[in-house]
């Protein structure tokens, strides 16, 4: 990834003492997140049961075959009638299902999928510290309440679709193959990531003709995996008529549409509102002082996707950081996604006091039960 302003800069040579003091320091940080993390992974998920809908997918593909993802969970057995979302079938595209296939395979229960997930960020945490030049925003990733709490503690799999972008923006000066690759595979995480392709264009049309033969051959070769999902399981079509089924979205771009907000405080929706909207407007503000607009496409596509689409969720926001690292300027770029977490106060206040919101999880008694075909 090129250097962009303020990259790099020249300060005082710290002394070998000071480098081992920071370096101890930064260690002690990172083990302590994560021993916060493995605690989380180690309780129950509170407001939300989709991790236990991947894990029985996951446990059914690998009984059943690709094919089965086809069938609700309703269908298959009635024992799992209570699992969210049973009476439909898997609406997420092949990358998440083969995630949680093998996963399911290595131990079917929520802890191995949250844990695992949990690694995925610590990844994701050391590829932001490189691709930023700065340590400390890999720190301060890592100890994102918004990922602490909904991802090792609800289990959501934003991480995965975070990862395969991180690794295409890395790659794109240099592997351009790969960059088209893993563009390719977070798209068939989730589909958001689309929206990083402009901006992967871009780039890479300066670098000739033959790097960008090798990024269409890339991105073709992770779209197989998309065509034969939808000949296996439906895909591509379960994403579309199953993925927006329900209307909630705590960021909706008109504050008064109140059937959008369902549950939600009047306190929370207007915090919700001013940091979402803010971070729009820095967005467009540095877009225009820029004059350069490539950078920011990514990012401001999806903050206007999470403001007016019909389906949205706190969780979503997980996915901003790696749609940031394009910006340009160093320091913008580093308050960005430093200050992600104030697009979900919420999860703030439940890491430190416990959940608030109603208890939504219907699957077995303990993390480390095994989920089985019946």
């Amino acid at each position: 990834m090129p250097l962009h302003d303020g990259d790099a800069s020249i300060g005082p040579v710290s002394s070998p003492h000071t480098t081992r003091y920071r370096n101890a320091w930064f260690l002690a940080a990172v083990a302590a997140i994560a021993a916060i993390r493995f605690y989380q992974c180690a309780l129950l998920p509170s407001e939300t049961g989709d991790i236990v809908r991947h894990v029985l997918y996951g446990v059914v593909v690998n009984t059943r075959g690709f094919a089965a993802a086809g069938s609700s969970l309703l269908s298959l057995t009635s024992a799992w009638s209570d699992v969210a979302w049973a009476r439909f079938p898997y609406s997420y595209p092949p990358v998440t299902l083969a995630f949680f296939a093998l996963m399911a395979s290595i131990s079917p229960t929520v802890f191995a999928a949250k844990f695992a997930l949990t690694l995925i960020e610590a990844g994701n945490a050391f590829l932001i510290g490189r691709l930023t030049r700065s340590r400390l925003l890999g720190l301060i990733y890592w100890a994102s309440p918004l990922s602490i709490w909904w991802v090792s503690r609800e289990g959501q799999f934003e991480p995965l679709q975070s990862l395969f972008m991180l690794l295409s923006i890395g790659a794109t000066l240099e592997l351009p193959l790969l960059a088209g690759l893993a563009l390719a595979l977070a798209v068939s995480v989730k589909v958001t990531a689309g929206a990083l392709a402009p901006w992967l264009a871009g780039t890479m049309w300066p670098q000739g003709s033959r790097a960008r033969m090798f990024a269409v051959i890339g991105l073709m070769l992770g779209l197989v995996l998309i065509i034969a999902a939808e000949a296996v399981y439906g895909g591509i079509s379960n994403v579309i008529h199953y993925s927006s089924l329900l209307r909630y979205n705590p960021y909706f771009w008109n504050p008064w549409a109140t059937d959008m907000f369902t549950g939600n405080a009047p306190m929370q929706i207007a915090v919700d509102q001013i940091a979402s909207y803010g971070m729009l407007a820095v967005l467009l503000v540095l877009a225009f002082r820029s004059r350069n607009w490539l950078p920011y496409i990514a990012p401001i596509v999806f903050v206007v996707f999470c403001k007016v689409h019909t389906n949205v969720q706190f969780w979503y926001w997980l996915l901003l950081p790696a749609f940031l690292i394009p910006v340009p300027n160093a320091r913008w770029r580093f308050a960005l996604i430093a200050l992600c977490p104030l697009l979900d106060i919420h999860c703030v206040m439940e890491l430190i006091s416990g959940p608030i919101g109603p208890n939504r999880f219907h699957g077995l008694p303990s993390v480390f039960d095994i989920y089985t075909l019946p």
